[in-house]
């Protein structure tokens, strides 16, 4: 696949794809409600940091965390925020698309293969080149669209590979090269806030290992508080000098109450506690991508949906299915990790 011409008014045939377009404005629409697909786009925007530096970055989005997912990546200039609901706040989805529609973009990025919102925004926003996938739930009716069937299945990796192929012009080895991992680029003052917090919970008696789950989940995703009690005894049989403690939405209301909690409603705190904590172990969530996103060591528990499509994918992290799933061989990996 060859990139696209240059923005450049005169281009050199010397120029390489990303020296034409290191100084773009570019629009990623994803306007999705979800935490976990805001930071599932992270690798992607890291991925423009690191071959288009110049590059400056708008993002359409629904996550109402986003702002926090993206604070720390400089080439993100504006976050444009849809409601959350926005059938319920119809005048402001409106002037948000308007505010979108009125800026002409030098690139648009449509990073999702399935999004019919998504495609259909991409169609009625104003680029110079517009950029896609092409595969069975989308027409090929974008400037530049690459086939789907070809990219890597993980959400996190494939919309690089539409970067990297669609308009760097990598060739296919090169374009599935090392891929950036989900990051919220917690800073040095946030990890040292989420030591204390931990600190604070467990005060003298926090002197082991400290393993941290999240019990909540939605729908079939979700493992039951009997599950949870089963697995949590079954890692402190193996390890009897870990201490667990729970991270509960932002609620407050607890699926564990016997345990040591946090709770937040930013998410940069709860990575933060999440970061801390030696493990953290959860179901496929956005917790779950949160969790991915730090360093700490995440360990997703799959039921209903793919691990391939969302496993964590930083240091030691893992994902476990339903199949290997049992307490007792999640607390046996767990301790393993430990280990």
């Amino acid at each position: 696949m060859q990139p696209v011409e240059s923005l450049s008014a005169t281009p050199s045939a010397a120029d390489s794809p990303a020296s034409r377009y290191s100084h773009a404005t570019i629009l990623v629409c994803r306007p999705n409600t979800r935490l976990g697909n805001a930071l599932l786009m992270t690798p992607l925007i890291e991925e423009i940091e690191a071959r288009l530096p110049s590059a400056r970055v708008e993002i359409l989005t629904a996550c109402p965390a986003a702002h926090e997912v993206f604070r720390e990546y400089p080439s993100v200039r504006r976050v444009h925020q849809l409601p959350f609901r926005g059938a319920r706040h119809p005048l402001r989805h409106l002037l948000t698309l308007l505010r979108v529609r009125r800026v002409r973009y030098d690139i648009l990025i449509d990073p999702c293969p399935r999004s019919w919102t998504s495609r259909f925004l991409a169609r009625h926003f104003a680029a110079r080149l517009k950029l896609g996938f092409s595969s069975g739930h989308k027409a090929d009716d974008i400037d530049l669209s690459v086939p789907f069937a070809g990219a890597p299945p993980h959400m996190g990796e494939y919309p690089v590979y539409l970067l990297r192929r669609g308009l760097l012009g990598l060739e296919e080895d090169a374009a599935r090269a090392e891929f950036p991992k989900l990051g919220i680029r917690l800073t040095e003052a946030e990890r040292t806030a989420g030591r204390e917090q931990i600190g604070r919970l467990l005060g003298p008696a926090g002197a082991g290992p400290v393993v941290a789950v999240a019990a909540h989940a939605t729908g079939a995703k979700r493992f039951t508080v009997d599950w949870w009690r089963h697995m949590i005894a079954s890692l402190r049989t193996r390890m009897p000098g870990v201490t667990v403690i729970e991270i509960r939405p932002p609620n407050g209301v607890a699926a564990l109450p016997e345990l040591p909690a946090y709770s937040s409603r930013s998410v940069r705190q709860v990575a933060s506690v999440a970061a801390a904590a030696d493990c953290f172990v959860c179901a496929d969530s956005g917790l779950m991508h949160l969790g991915a996103a730090t360093d700490a060591t995440t360990v997703g528990l799959f039921k209903v949906t793919e691990p391939r499509l969302y496993a964590p994918r930083r240091g030691a992290s893992c994902a476990l299915t339903a199949s290997d799933g049992a307490p007792e061989g999640v607390a046996e990996r767990v301790a393993q990790l430990l280990a």
